[in-house]
């Protein structure tokens, strides 16, 4: 009893921190990307965004010339952004936060120029947010040569009308990048090239964003036959 209430304890654990994670990272991309297309072009036209990052990050080139800070600054950089995320994500997660985050975002829609690139930049987001959102499952395919698998989430399932293989249908299948997964590769498969596993939209997204370093062992879905998923080409 006490090692399956462990294991549900330590399941919960890290589902808690997965979701919270993720949300943090589908709330900081709009923001990010909204920054660095805005400053792009603020520097390009008036050279103002110059001073600005080095007055910000003027003291943290200082720090680096210091040697024994050399192999520490790029962990610190990488635990500061984890830690940046995942407190968004304890943010989105709470009714305080949110409404926080409404405010933020009202006042970023109300912008000229940023607030069209934010609102296109997080519907682009919203898109692949849960089960809700506009992909049906998660399969594994073979791409871009035999041999070789990638993870990718079925959009849609179309009618062959152009008999591009003997399957009636085929399988619109997004194959997202890592470690960002608004980008990535459309491909029309049919169904028998693809594996289903168990994994749900955001565990998905967790494996991809984490290089894989987060993520259950793959399992074949349940209500999947058997022989169609092991009749891709190995």
């Amino acid at each position: 009893m006490d090692g399956g209430t462990a294991v549900k304890r330590k399941r919960a654990t890290s589902r808690f921190v997965r979701n919270t994670f993720l949300t943090g990272l589908l709330i900081l991309i709009p923001l990010v990307a909204t920054y660095l297309l805005v400053a792009f072009l603020f520097d390009l036209l008036s050279g103002a965004g110059a001073p600005i990052m080095r007055t910000l990050f003027g003291p943290l080139q200082q720090l680096e010339s210091f040697w024994w800070l050399e192999p520490i600054t790029p962990v610190a950089n990488i635990v500061l952004a984890l830690a940046i995320i995942f407190l968004l994500g304890l943010v989105g997660t709470n009714f305080i936060g949110r409404q926080i985050l409404d405010a933020v975002n009202t006042l970023i829609l109300r912008l000229p120029l940023v607030s069209s690139v934010y609102s296109a930049v997080k519907q682009m987001v919203e898109t692949f947010q849960g089960p809700s959102g506009s992909f049906q499952r998660v399969v594994l395919l073979q791409y871009p040569r035999q041999g070789m698998w990638v993870m990718g989430l079925v959009a849609t399932e179309r009618d062959d009308t152009l008999g591009l293989s003997s399957a009636p249908q085929l399988l619109s299948v997004f194959i997202p990048t890592t470690p960002n997964p608004t980008s990535g590769f459309l491909v029309m498969v049919p169904p028998e090239e693809v594996v289903d596993v168990d994994y749900t939209v955001e565990e998905a997204f967790t494996f991809i964003v984490s290089s894989g370093i987060v993520g259950e062992h793959f399992a074949q879905k349940e209500g999947v036959d058997p022989e169609a998923a092991t009749a891709v080409e190995l």
